[in-house]
């Protein structure tokens, strides 16, 4: 037996040890992707690696630096604790893009006789080009092949990384309820600077920058995708940056990893997408660990229907730059609908997202775990928690200057909130009913530091620091099973209020006595810095008044100091 297991051993060590290493090098004059993939003589493309034959369990794909235009679809799987491996080559910049050059010449609008002017000088800085068929070949899109008048575009760039305003309707977007986007203009009269228009009818793309098109690097979006993965398992995809694509339609992302199980994507940028930067799709055991899924069209990550997913040290920010909008709401910095089980969204930075929330779980989402993160200056909620009746554990967070709620339960069931610092924002935490059948019953609002969550200068709806749906009745109180404790409020020079329903405000004392909430929880004055987009909080003393948690919360997280009120980190950046 003792020889057995040597041998074991001795094979197992063998396995790994002739796990391969393959190279594409897509630059080289040398690649070519009827090649064995060996240094000396490459792969030239990452989709003949994303489906080679030759992978096997830890394999490992490395990519040389170099602006790789096409579709990687990876169609190969790993083993468990074995898996394949996609990575840039040690110090490669390896850029996936979605998007094609468009090379020129280029002519001035007003050099047309065809086309007069609106006003004198309207055109000095307009440009054109007639586009070629060879911009119109992914067959996703509809029109790509027979009916040119379908063909459009809704993202064009000038030096990579600056996105030009759409003038007119987008084709997709069409003020609909559900998923309706900011239209600027009808026409060519409309075109301000920094923007592009499309004229299907003959194919031309207009331009309103400053300078020649031809001086710079102008790109426009061509294939669906840049980078997906479905439906494989064990793949690890490691340093990639991906950007720019022209989605066919609905909400289409620039990557994605779907029905995949232990999938991970780390250090990696995901940017620039038409509408959603990442998506994460009825995947289960994924990680997706520091990466940046930022500067996207509407949502830099997407996450539904997945189960043990964790994302975690992510950047997301500057999303929803085209301006979606509308009675449901499509942007965010992550959204998460629906059904996701046991998501864990922590250490991640959600900021600066346009008219949009930084972290968000809409609908039926079950033991979700929102942990550490710092959501600061989103253009709505920080942290949204929407129609989930399996509730979850929002904790530890760092919330603060974003222009809706800080911390908003909405319709929301079985929730710990709990060592949050929330500061100015338009009102701090509400757990509040959304509809008929969506009560928020059995939240827990513990531990959490409130810090001036009002609008400056206004009287009777200018916010307030909890906002929790309650009752002077105690058997209506049974019922909803909510409650509020052990919370610090700040009161430097004003008085700290909190709201039984979306209107009335309390002082802590009539909170205390009316309606049994807070009875632990104290009000003093708190010494912070808010200066632009940072936060420092400076008091350090009076804060150790924090009770104990339920093992709903310490199941899954724990603070550092358990006797602190809110969240561990005092300063951001």
């Amino acid at each position: 037996m003792r020889k057995l297991a040597w041998v074991v051993c001795i094979l197992l060590l063998a396995v790994g040890a002739h796990a391969a290493v393959y190279v594409v090098d897509g630059p080289n004059p040398n690649a070519a992707d009827t090649n064995g993939g060996t240094e000396q003589a490459p792969w030239k493309t990452i989709g003949r690696a994303a489906s080679a034959a030759e992978l096997k369990p830890g394999d490992t794909v490395l990519v040389k630096t170099g602006v790789y235009r096409e579709w990687v679809d990876i169609k190969v799987s790993g083993e468990p604790d074995r898996p394949i491996t996609f990575a840039a080559a040690p110090n490669a910049k390896v850029v996936i893009k979605g998007s094609e050059i468009v090379p020129g010449p280029w002519k001035r609008i007003n050099e047309q006789e065809d086309s007069p002017e609106p006003f004198l000088h309207a055109y000095k800085r307009g440009w054109k080009i007639v586009l070629g068929d060879e911009f119109f070949t992914d067959p996703r899109m509809p029109g790509a092949y027979d009916d040119k008048s379908q063909r459009w575009l809704s993202q064009v760039f000038f030096e990579d990384r600056h996105p030009l305003q759409l003038i007119g309707p987008d084709r997709n977007y069409k003020n609909d309820k559900m998923q309706s986007m900011v239209q600027i203009g009808t026409g060519l009269k409309d075109m301000i600077p920094q923007s592009f228009l499309f004229d299907p009818a003959n194919q031309t793309l207009y331009l309103n920058i400053g300078g020649e098109p031809g001086w710079y690097c102008m790109e426009v979006g061509v294939r669906a995708f840049a980078l997906t993965i479905s439906e494989q398992h064990d793949v690890v995809i490691r340093g990639l940056q991906m950007r720019h694509n022209r989605q066919p339609g609905g909400q289409w992302p620039l990557a994605s990893i779907g029905s995949c199980e232990r999938a991970t994507m780390e250090d990696c940028k995901v940017e620039f997408g038409d509408f959603t930067g990442l998506s994460v799709w009825g995947s289960k055991n994924c990680t997706v660990r520091r990466c940046d899924l930022s500067n996207n069209g509407a949502i830099g990550l997407a996450m539904g229907l997945t189960e043990d997913c964790l994302v975690e040290d992510c950047t997301l920010m500057w999303n929803n730059h085209r301006h979606f909008y509308g009675d449901w709401g499509v942007s965010a910095g992550t959204k998460c609908i629906p059904g996701n089980k046991r998501t864990t969204i922590r250490r991640c930075e959600a900021a600066y997202n346009t008219e949009a929330e930084g972290i968000w779980f809409d609908t039926d989402n079950e033991d979700i775990r929102i942990l550490d993160n710092i959501c600061h200056d989103n253009g709505d909620c920080g942290i949204f928690f929407e129609i989930n009746k399996a509730g979850g554990v929002i904790a530890g967070n760092l919330v603060y200057g974003n222009l809706g709620r800080g911390i908003y339960i909405s319709g929301s069931q079985n929730v710990y909130v709990a060592h949050n610092t929330v500061c100015e924002n338009s009102s701090g935490i509400v757990a509040m009913t959304r509809g008929a059948n969506e009560p928020p019953k059995n939240n827990f609002v513990l531990n959490n530091l409130l810090i001036f969550n009002y609008n400056a200068g206004q009287t009777r709806t200018r916010g307030s620091d909890l906002t929790l749906e309650m009752s002077t009745d105690p058997a209506w109180r049974a019922d909803m099973g909510s409650q509020a404790d052990y919370n610090v409020y700040a009161n430097n020079s004003w008085t700290p209020f909190m709201r039984h329903n979306w209107n009335d405000n309390n002082p802590l004392a009539d909170w205390q006595s009316r309606y049994d909430q807070d009875k632990h929880s104290i009000q003093m004055p708190i010494d912070y810095e808010r200066t632009a987009t940072g936060f420092r909080l400076l008091t350090k003393t009076g804060l150790d008044v924090a009770g104990p948690l339920p093992e709903g919360v310490t199941r899954v997280w724990k603070p550092r100091d358990a006797r602190r009120v809110g969240a561990d980190l005092v300063r951001w950046p």
